[in-house]
């Protein structure tokens, strides 16, 4: 497990990044040992020349849900089949083989790390078990499990848990923790699915006590807390609450940035699955009219949020939200393709921000995120440049995660979704 990767263009991770040509990189096990301007292989060490191709830090999706593909369902069938899930090992067992070819189809489209945030039975927790354990060869897991919400709250039902006091908070905490979360999920907002009329989306469904207590237990236990959340009064009573990460976001008033950076909070830009409900014809999405027009509202919210995160300082991250209708798990670089065209990001930050920001905000930073001596071995090449155009993202030629190579990565593409969707660039 020693590789050389020779003649790369490089591109680190961060922030101003510019090509660095004919650069060689020396992995040893699941480490980066060596960066240096072309030189000769040490002794055994395998040469993996890439001929002017670009070697650039793996990918970070910080916005993921597991049990879904990406092909079009509704809230109603989603619970229906969470339900059962819960009730059946049978269930389970299946629900753990989508999960991990989901999972697999990340890992092949250059996403060397994911953040699951709310899944059902916790099933993002056993195959991250599987991954870190050797079952197979996977991208690094941050799992959530269960997120806390409330009766009648965005995924009662389906990927949370729901709770009336702060006492019933503390416990689904308390068991995520005794099962091995990496994070907690509260859900403060409803959004696009549960709202009932239009321009409603993201109404308060949990109350600050509520959000309050769980995140004092989360961060007494060492969890970060992430929180759904699509209006800007339900982002101020979370970050009043004290949460980590605004998933989603919502325009913010002078109160709201202050807040943000008294808590060192981050917020997650998800553009492409409200883009896709809103931009796509309802009988492809299975999405109402109602639907359409709140996804436009929840969509201009997060463009907003994060152009205005961006002009303040406040650190914004990268998100697919996948399983939402249209949304693959392999398609992260269209979320980093148009945080660059509705955000004004340089090309140069786009990729800076779903590598080493990511890295930054879910606290991994000293381990990935950036091509560094010591950092570990997660990388993609992709055969043209993407400084020069995002889409390059979108076919990587070989992938190594953790420093397990693989050498052809390939993704079984959804056809329909794809074209649908690219007409949407």
């Amino acid at each position: 497990m020693k590789y050389a990767f020779t003649h790369a263009n490089l591109l680190d991770g961060s922030r101003d990044m510019e090509v660095r040509p004919s650069m060689t990189v020396l992995v040893e096990n699941d480490k980066i040992v060596s960066l240096k301007e072309k030189g000769s292989v040490p002794e055994g060490f395998e040469e993996i020349d890439l001929q002017g191709r670009y070697l650039m830090p793996g990918l970070i999706n910080a916005h993921v849900h597991l049990p879904g593909t990406g092909k079009p369902t509704n809230a109603s069938e989603a619970s229906d089949l969470a339900a059962k899930v819960d009730k059946s090992k049978l269930m389970q067992t299946v629900l753990s083989s989508v999960v991990k070819k989901n999972i697999l189809t990340s890992l092949n489209a250059g996403i060397t790390t994911i953040r699951s945030v709310g899944e059902v039975s916790y099933r993002d927790l056993a195959n991250r078990d599987m991954i870190n354990i050797g079952k197979y060869v996977g991208p690094r897991v941050l799992a959530c499990g269960y997120g806390v919400t409330v009766h009648g709250g965005h995924t009662d039902g389906l990927m949370g848990i729901p709770c009336e006091t702060p006492e019933e908070c503390v416990k689904v905490i308390r068991d995520n923790a005794a099962k091995g979360a990496d994070w907690i999920k509260i859900f403060v907002t409803g959004g696009v699915f549960d709202a009932a009329v239009k321009g409603e989306p993201g109404v308060v469904r949990m109350p600050y006590e509520l959000a309050k207590a769980s995140c004092d237990e989360a961060h007494k236990l060492g969890f970060k807390v992430a929180s759904h959340t699509e209006s800007t009064e339900g982002v101020r009573i979370a970050l009043k609450a004290g949460v980590d990460t605004i998933e989603h976001g919502a325009r913010m008033d002078e109160e709201i940035i202050r807040l943000y950076k008294e808590n060192g909070s981050a917020v997650i830009c998800t553009i492409i699955p409200a883009l896709a409900i809103a931009r796509l014809p309802g009988e492809m999405t299975k999405m109402t009219e109602v639907n359409q027009y709140n996804a436009e509202v929840v969509m201009e919210n997060i463009i907003e949020s994060a152009k205005q995160a961006l002009a303040n300082d406040i650190p914004v991250g990268l998100g697919t939200d996948a399983s939402c209708p249209y949304i693959t798990h392999y398609a992260l670089w269209r979320e980093v393709y148009y945080f660059a065209k509705f955000c004004g990001a340089s090309n140069a930050f786009a990729l800076h921000t779903v590598t080493l920001r990511n890295a930054e905000i879910l606290g991994l930073s000293e381990i990935t995120g950036s091509i560094e001596d010591g950092k570990c071995a997660d990388l993609i090449v992709t055969e043209q440049n993407p400084l020069e155009d995002l889409t390059a993202l979108k076919d990587v030629s070989l992938v190594m995660a953790r420093g397990h190579f693989i050498r052809e990565p390939k993704v079984k593409r959804i056809d329909y979704i794809d074209q649908e969707l690219d007409k949407l660039l």
